[in-house]
């Protein structure tokens, strides 16, 4: 699991297959979820996947708020030691 999550926070290393292409008036959409993927929201939401979902949103909102942008390093942004993990 520990490379799963290490690839969620390192987007050059996940790659997304889409069914179809995303749009900015999109509001549904579905997704096969990795056993990683389902662990990770899962944990997020104590159980309930839509609400891990939902605090997981929460917590990219909390990040881009601080000045995190998609093409930045996560550990760096965080200050994380990547040799430490």
């Amino acid at each position: 699991m520990r490379s799963s999550l290490v690839s969620l926070m390192n987007p050059s290393t996940s790659r997304l297959v889409m069914a179809r292409p995303p749009t900015t008036t999109t509001v549904q959409f579905r997704r096969k979820l990795t056993d990683a993927d389902r662990t990770i929201l899962l944990c997020a939401g104590k159980g309930n996947i839509s609400n891990g979902f939902k605090n997981v949103l929460d917590c990219y909102a909390i990040l881009w708020e601080l000045g995190y942008r998609p093409k930045a390093d996560l550990r760096d942004f965080l200050g994380v030691d990547k040799d430490s993990q």
